[in-house]
């Protein structure tokens, strides 16, 4: 009862801050001169933002990294609610990937184990609290230049339960529409220059020295100085690189949506009878102080409905936490082909992403050479 007892002490504070949306859309930072928005805003799920959705991606498309969600466990986290903290933080990823894609303004949108130049935009979250009816989200949206374009709050509290887990996706429409307007206010030649850095920056990973002087350190971001060949042989290479992590981001995926069908109606059901116990304690317990003080009767039915919702919500807490338990640190192994070779890797998501980039990286310096 600690959490909850903390949850009611700080929650009030944060719903009297009023929830809105700044303009975040400023003149992108391509130059040095030029600098982010960065200050932080909050978007409420109650306020219904429809998605931006338009027929076809906004030209060139932008490929876009939606990373799984980092959290930290606080002092009062048991095992078994830091196991819950880790389900949470694979399934929500698939949900924000799900948004982006539906609003049809993007290119390739993938969910990685880590930030990477994989695609120029990165999405990064972190789970700021999360009780089953509160659900508070730091997110960041940062390019490969090193460009932080917005940084927001996300809020999501329903007075009743939602009818399915489907209902957060809206949560993520926001990010969505503030991503679109910001990239709307670049210039046909910044977006550009935005994808060949991150392609150039991907390309500098596997061959520093190869591709080390066509991106410089700006003061507030990296810059294009030159690009090479369209034609050139080695870029060629580096694509066949890339082409082969996509598949296995694309295992990923699968991998996310299996655990999301299968993991995903528990949490649901958590989740409404978390919403159901808070709703009920915010009723309950200034009835309760009220006949403490002799100011109220005996409201023996709402206090036995109070403990049938204090009940059904342990009871679903009970089954989230073994389920989270057993899923806690599983990964289902990933089988791949490279070079006719079959790999299979093994352990975490983050594990298995390092190694499939090391062993992509010394494929590319056995076909290049050493080059650095």
């Amino acid at each position: 009862m600690d959490t909850s007892h903390s949850r009611f002490i700080w929650l009030p504070l944060l719903l009297l801050c009023t929830i809105y949306f700044s303009g975040c859309v400023t003149s992108p930072p391509v130059n040095e001169e030029s600098q982010p928005a960065t200050a932080p805003q909050q978007a409420n799920i109650a306020e219904a933002e429809p998605l931006y959705a338009i027929d076809g991606p906004l030209l060139p498309a932008l490929d876009i990294n939606v990373v799984i969600f980092d959290f930290t466990p606080s002092a009062e986290d048991t095992t078994a609610h830091s196991a819950v903290r880790g389900l949470e933080a694979r399934l929500l990823p698939g949900l924000f990937r799900e948004a982006l894609v539906s609003s049809n303004q993007w290119g390739a949108v993938r969910v990685v184990p880590t930030a990477s130049p994989l695609a120029p935009v990165n999405i990064q979250t972190t789970v700021v609290t999360s009780d089953g009816r509160d659900l508070v989200l730091e997110v960041q949206v940062v390019d490969a230049t090193g460009v932080q374009w917005f940084s927001i709050t996300l809020f999501d509290r329903h007075a009743t339960p939602a009818e399915d887990l489907m209902a957060l996706q809206a949560l993520f429409y926001v990010v969505s529409n503030r991503m679109r307007e910001y990239w709307l206010s670049l210039s046909q030649a910044q977006r550009t220059q935005l994808i060949a850095i991150s392609n150039l920056l991907y390309a500098r990973e596997l061959a520093p020295d190869a591709f080390s002087n066509y991106v410089e350190e700006g003061a507030a971001a990296l810059t294009l100085t030159r690009a090479p060949a369209d034609d050139d042989p080695m870029l060629g290479r580096v694509q066949m690189i890339k082409n082969q992590e996509y598949l296995f981001c694309d295992a990923i995926d699968e991998q996310l949506g299996a655990l999301l069908e299968r993991a995903g109606p528990t949490y649901h059901l958590w989740r409404q009878a978390a919403t159901e116990q808070a709703n009920w304690l915010d009723y309950y317990e200034p009835m309760a102080a009220a006949r403490a003080s002799g100011q109220g009767g005996g409201e023996f039915a709402r206090m036995h409905a109070s403990y049938a919702a204090y009940r059904s919500f342990r009871i679903q807490e009970q089954a989230l936490l073994e389920l989270a338990e057993a899923l806690e640190g599983e990964s289902e192994p990933v089988v791949l082909t490279v070079q006719d070779a079959v790999v299979t890797l093994e352990g975490t998501l983050a594990a298995q992403y390092a190694a499939w980039r090391k062993l992509l990286r010394e494929i590319f310096l056995l076909e290049q050479g050493e080059l650095q």
